[in-house]
C-alpha cells in the first residue's frame, strides 16, 4: 500500500507539471512538445503490447473483449466530450481534441467555454482510469506496476498541458487552468485508491480493470499520440518514437535486476 500511494501521488503530480508548463511565461516550443509526445507514444505502445496485454491474457480468459471495451471507452469519451473543442479554422492538421493539440495563440478565444468544459470532463474520466491502471498493474506484478506507472506519467504530462491550454484557449483564467490540472491529478489518485479497494474486496476485478486499461493504452498510443506526431516530419520525431519503445526494453531489464 505505501508503494501504491507513492506511485499514485507521483502520477497525479505529473498532471500538475503538465499544467504548469502551459502556464509559464515561455512554454515549451511546439517542436519540443511533439518530440515529447512521440517518445510517450512509443513507450506507451510498447508497454501495452509487450507487458500489459500478455499479463491480461494470463490472468483472465476474458481479456480480449475487455481490451476492446477499454479501447472504445476512450473513443466514445473523446467524441462525446471533446469532439467540438477546437473549431476547424484553429485546429492544426493532426491535432487531437484531448492530447497533443496546439492552440492558435493569436486568436482571442479559439475554444468555446462549453466545449472546454466537455473536454475537461472527458479528461477527468480518462485520468481516473490512468490511476486505476497503476493499481491494477501493481496488483498483478510489481515490475508491471512500475512500467505502467512510467507509461502513465509520460502521457499525463501532455494531458495536463492540454487541459490547461484548452482552459486558457477558452478565455479561462490561469488560476482556473491550474486548479483543473490539479483536479486531473486528483481524479487519477482517486482511480488508484478505488481500484486498490475493489481488488481487495473482490478477487478477479484487478485483472478485468487491467485489461480495460490495456485497451485504453492502445487507443492513447496508436490512435491519439502517434498519429498526431506522424504529421510532423523529421528525424527527431522518428528517433523519439523508437527511443520510447526501446526505453521500455531497457526499463524492463533494469527493473528485473532491481526488483525481486
Amino acid at each position: 500500500m505505501p508503494l501504491l500511494v507513492l506511485l499514485g501521488l507521483l502520477a497525479a503530480g505529473s498532471n500538475l507539471l503538465g499544467g504548469g508548463l502551459a502556464l509559464v511565461r515561455r512554454p515549451p516550443s511546439p517542436r519540443a512538445l511533439v518530440v515529447g509526445l512521440a517518445f510517450s507514444g512509443g513507450f506507451l505502445l510498447a508497454v501495452a503490447l509487450l507487458h500489459v496485454l500478455p499479463e491480461c491474457l494470463r490472468l483472465t480468459p476474458h481479456a480480449l473483449p475487455l481490451v476492446l471495451a477499454g479501447y472504445f471507452l476512450v473513443y466514445v469519451a473523446e467524441h462525446a466530450f471533446a469532439g467540438h473543442a477546437h473549431p476547424g479554422r484553429h485546429a492544426p492538421h493532426g491535432a487531437h481534441p484531448l492530447i497533443g493539440a496546439h492552440l492558435d495563440e493569436h486568436a482571442a478565444s479559439p475554444i468555446r467555454q462549453g466545449a472546454a468544459s466537455a473536454a475537461a470532463v472527458g479528461l477527468l474520466l480518462h485520468s481516473f482510469f490512468d490511476g486505476a491502471a497503476i493499481a491494477a498493474a501493481l496488483a498483478a506484478r510489481t515490475t508491471l506496476g512500475w512500467l505502467t506507472f512510467l507509461a502513465v506519467v509520460l502521457h499525463k504530462v501532455p494531458e495536463g498541458y492540454s487541459l490547461a491550454s484548452i482552459v486558457r484557449g477558452s478565455a479561462g483564467s490561469r488560476r482556473s487552468a491550474f486548479w483543473l490540472a490539479a483536479a486531473l491529478g486528483g481524479s487519477s489518485f482517486a482511480g488508484t485508491l478505488a481500484t486498490a479497494a475493489v481488488a481487495r474486496a473482490a478477487a478477479g476485478w484487478d485483472a478485468a480493470l487491467l485489461s480495460v486499461a490495456c485497451g485504453m493504452f492502445l487507443h492513447i498510443a496508436a490512435t491519439d499520440l502517434l498519429p498526431t506526431t506522424a504529421h510532423v516530419r523529421g528525424l527527431s520525431v522518428l528517433t523519439a518514437t523508437l527511443a520510447g519503445a526501446g526505453a521500455v526494453l531497457l526499463a524492463s531489464l533494469a527493473l528485473a535486476r532491481a526488483l525481486p
